[in-house]
């Protein structure tokens, strides 16, 4: 093999080296980056495969208006409707760590060494169930309110929790889900019951398209 060849094979080489760790080095802040733009695409994969995994009934985007304020509808990334009860989804991405009670009116995000407020997610979720509630005429009991959140947000710990409400890293849902539909002491849905509450939600829905 000439100089001139091995020259040229050792610089491709360097090349192909230094591309890999480029990547290498970039994945992390890229995954993020597209993860937060595009939240509620990857978490309706996750979401997805749990209705199919467990032939739960699913309905995206539902939307509807209460009244005429601007802050008056609903808007719910995600409603699965188990056996037992109907989960109200709210897609969320943090990057960092969030803290904060569950009826704080605002959590505080740590990012690197800063720190900035945002809306207590859990609240604002549980207020979508309430009038999700409202407007279908279904029992609130038979929501539970959750907010989904990327695997990569630290959740600090509350003191405790609410009987509904919860905040959930994607891929914990799942079990979560099957956790709650194993209850002992909560009896499911009627097949006609439960197949009427997804017709009457999905009429309700402003978004269908």
């Amino acid at each position: 093999m000439s100089p001139r060849v091995e020259m040229t094979l050792f610089w491709v080489c360097v090349s192909l080296a230094a591309l890999f760790f480029l990547c290498l080095f970039l994945y992390g802040p890229a995954k993020r980056f597209l993860f937060s733009r595009n939240a509620t695409l990857v978490h309706y994969r996750t979401v997805r495969r749990v209705t199919l995994d467990n032939d739960y009934y699913l309905i995206n985007r539902w939307e509807a208006g209460i009244g005429s304020g601007v802050n008056e509808g609903v808007h719910i990334d995600h409603i699965i409707f188990g056996d037992k009860f109907i989960y109200v989804i709210k897609d969320r991405y943090y990057s960092g760590a969030i803290k904060g009670e569950m009826d704080d009116k605002s959590w505080v995000l740590y990012q690197g060494k800063g720190k900035r407020i945002v809306k207590n997610p859990v609240a604002l979720n549980r207020i979508r169930a309430d009038r999700l509630s409202m407007v279908s005429g279904l029992n609130r009991s038979f929501f539970i309110s959750i907010v989904l959140v990327n695997d990569d947000c630290m959740v600090i710990p509350f003191a405790k929790n609410g009987p509904d409400d919860y905040i959930i890293s994607a891929s914990k849902l799942g079990k979560f889900i099957e956790s709650q539909e194993k209850r002992e002491d909560v009896p499911p849905f009627s097949a006609d019951d439960l197949a009427t509450a997804v017709r009457d939600l999905a009429a309700l829905n402003h978004n269908v398209r």
